[in-house]
């Protein structure tokens, strides 16, 4: 029976926050998380010492060279590959410019939808935004748009608000504008802040409500979204008097995320007029914002972006997953990160995949990865952009990574 070997400060790449202080324990090759820590965590870190499945072509069993081969012939013959899924660490990002550059195609992350209705913003106004680390150590009063996200940042208040911040001494205000808090927001909250909640179907007007009452101008009307103008005025006076202020919000889960977004980038701006205060987004899942910022560094162009030949192409709309699958002839769907299925999809499939994926359809050649600070070391970026992340292999490696299954494939 092999030693149960206990590892501390294991870092996390899954959601973006970028923990640092997991535990974890590793017996053989079997891996379970210790301890206390987001479900999300828990369930993508868990594995089994079970024997690793195989690659196969076209549903037979194949050696990985055979594998590699047949997506190399693939990927010479096609017309309009698209290049999706890029759950991946930093090694495995380039890999797949890397496989663009070679054979053409466009490259997208399936979780950019937030990310664009976040850039619509940015590019219309710009913005003032804040890090994790200004808003655990200075923010004072946090505005929260949209439902809990606690659902998808299981530790999110744990690591913005610990209950002794290093500036922050003046007591803290959290304010919850849409969803409820639920149980789990509301325990990591209790003792750092006080908690409010305004429930609201409508945060656009909200916020633009909110903007031109700190700017000193009531605007018309006795209800905006579903809260009285007296309640505003009331959390406008909050934000105004705030030594810094933060909204914070999740352009994916919002319909009207790029509004929103540019909601907040207009009451902060305005805020910062007389005092200060910033934006802070929600994002970095399966380290979406290390593989945008490396398309920034080699490219010059963000996700959605096409390559042919020398050049490159971006289009936000053109290139998105779902409508660049319109054009595409073949599929190469990368999700190291976790067992996320591709899209429905009527060409060819080529997929480096967790080994747990559950595909409606069969691929025409499926590659089974290795994750990144599970099976092997890697990098990824914190959702705040600023901060780069060392994983950790836990177990040895039975199953290749992104990067290296990208260059047998390059190979041939």
């Amino acid at each position: 029976m092999a030693e149960v070997q206990t590892i501390h400060d294991v870092a996390c790449g899954f959601c973006g926050l970028g923990c640092g202080d997991l535990t974890v324990e590793v017996e053989g090759r079997d891996v379970r998380a210790k301890g206390s820590l987001c479900p999300e965590a828990a369930r993508l870190l868990r594995r089994l010492d079970t024997p690793d499945p195989m690659a196969r072509v076209a549903g037979e069993v194949a050696s990985p060279a055979d594998a590699a081969r047949a997506a190399h012939q693939i990927l010479a013959a096609a017309r309009a590959p698209l290049i999706g899924g890029l759950g991946v660490d930093m090694a495995g990002a380039g890999a797949a410019v890397d496989l663009a550059i070679r054979f053409g195609g466009v490259l997208d992350h399936y979780a950019s939808d937030g990310l664009f209705r976040n850039y619509a913003a940015v590019q219309r106004t710009g913005w003032l935004s804040t890090t994790l680390a200004e808003v655990r150590n200075r923010c004072d009063v946090l505005l929260v748009v949209g439902d809990d996200p606690t659902a998808t940042w299981g530790r999110l208040f744990e690591r913005l608000y610990p209950v002794t911040p290093l500036f922050a001494d003046q007591g803290r205000t959290v304010v919850f504008l849409g969803g409820a808090p639920g149980d789990k927001a509301k325990g990591q909250l209790a003792g750092a802040a006080e908690v409010i909640h305004h429930a609201t179907p409508d945060p656009v007007a909200v916020l633009e409500a909110l903007g031109s009452l700190i700017a000193g101008r009531r605007p018309p009307g006795e209800n905006f979204g579903g809260i009285g103008a007296d309640t505003l005025a009331g959390l406008a006076e909050d934000l105004r008097n705030a030594h810094y202020a933060v909204v914070t919000w999740n352009a994916a889960d919002l319909a009207d995320g790029d509004l929103v977004a540019e909601r907040a980038t207009a009451l902060v701006d305005t805020l910062n007029v007389t005092t200060r205060a910033g934006v802070f987004p929600l994002g970095g899942r399966d380290n979406i914002i290390g593989v945008n910022q490396l398309m920034l560094w080699r490219l010059g162009y963000p996700l959605r972006t096409a390559v042919q030949g020398q050049a490159s192409s971006h289009d936000g709309t053109l290139y998105a997953t779902q409508a660049a699958l319109g054009d595409a002839d073949v599929l190469v769907w990368v999700s190291a990160f976790r067992p996320e299925p591709p899209p429905a999809f009527g060409g060819k499939i080529i997929a480096l995949a967790h080994p747990d994926t559950v595909f409606d359809k069969e691929p025409d050649v499926l590659i089974p990865v290795g994750t990144p600070g599970v099976d092997h070391a890697g990098t990824v970026f914190r959702m705040d952009s600023i901060v780069s992340l060392p994983l950790g292999a836990l177990r040895v490696a039975t199953l290749p990574s992104v990067a290296e299954a990208v260059r047998r494939i390059a190979e041939g």
